[in-house]
């Protein structure tokens, strides 16, 4: 796996680790009230984080998408 991680483009790490640290908090917390475990309420302040975080992170995994496929391709030829 860390071989894996290794390959992939610095741009793309960046926007899966911000895609998971920005939305997690929010995730755990509707999980949390769904099964009956936590009483959220108001998510203000895990539900901003998870909007500022989200559209960046997705355009950073496409971008490192395609840089990754690229350097592949690269190194292949």
């Amino acid at each position: 796996m860390k071989k894996n991680w290794k390959n992939l483009h610095i741009t793309l790490r960046i926007g899966i680790l911000g895609l998971l640290i920005g939305t997690s908090p929010i995730l755990i917390l509707i999980g949390l009230d769904s099964l009956g475990v936590l009483d959220a309420g108001n998510a203000l302040g895990p539900g901003i984080l998870a909007f500022i975080s989200f559209w960046p992170s997705i355009i950073l995994i496409a971008i490192g998408s395609v840089l990754t496929f690229l350097k592949r391709r690269k190194a292949s030829i």
